[in-house]
């Protein structure tokens, strides 16, 4: 059977893909027009086009990393429709508060009771898709914690023994190092004041 043009690029792009000739076929099933391929010609379109293939790949792979949800503008679009989607259903429906059923009790005693209980869920998920739209543009910058249960880290201790043994300039180095630490984490602790 000789393909035509769009059933030979169809396949090309198939085998570049990295598919098996049972699973172009599958594929091949649902074209239009179908057809069909043997393993002989998947192999003979490996070999004598395997530069190409090579090339069609590597420009698909490309592609996608400009495309889509790769482009952070596409990410926040997206992010942005689902929390403007959250936001309508709280405020439109007035969702705040929903309405709950219980039942109490078994049999004669028992009771249906009805109340009401806030959203949590669904306000905690607009937070979180607000905070990764923050992330995303760059409002939120994460940094790491050097400290260790809230505390900081400590600091290696230097024996008096040592400092007897260094000389003035070795000593006006150690000074300016203790300045320089003392004012970074004064500048680093909103409740250290001069």
């Amino acid at each position: 059977m000789r393909l035509k043009k769009a059933q030979r690029e169809a396949l090309l792009s198939w085998i570049a893909e990295g598919l098996q000739t049972d699973e172009i076929n599958k594929r091949a099933a649902k074209f239009k027009p179908r057809f069909n391929v043997s393993t002989r010609l998947v192999t003979h379109y490996r070999k004598t086009r395997g530069v190409k293939l090579d090339a069609i790949q590597e420009a698909g792979e490309a592609d996608a990393l400009k495309t889509g949800l790769a482009l952070k503008e596409n990410r926040v679009a997206k992010l942005q429709l689902l929390a403007d989607c959250m936001l309508a259903d709280l405020l439109d429906q007035d969702k705040w508060w929903l309405l709950q059923v219980k039942g109490i009790g078994r049999g004669d005693d028992f009771e249906r009771v009805e109340y009401f209980e806030f959203n949590r869920a669904e306000v905690e998920s607009l937070r979180g898709v607000l905070d990764d739209i923050a992330a995303e543009v760059g409002e939120r910058v994460r940094k790491a914690d050097l400290t260790s249960g809230g505390k900081p880290l400590p600091r290696p201790g230097i024996d008096p023994k040592e400092l007897r043994n260094l000389s003035d300039h070795d000593l006006a180095i150690l000074e300016t190092a203790a300045e320089i630490l003392s004012r970074g984490s004064a500048d680093q602790d909103p409740s250290v004041q001069d």
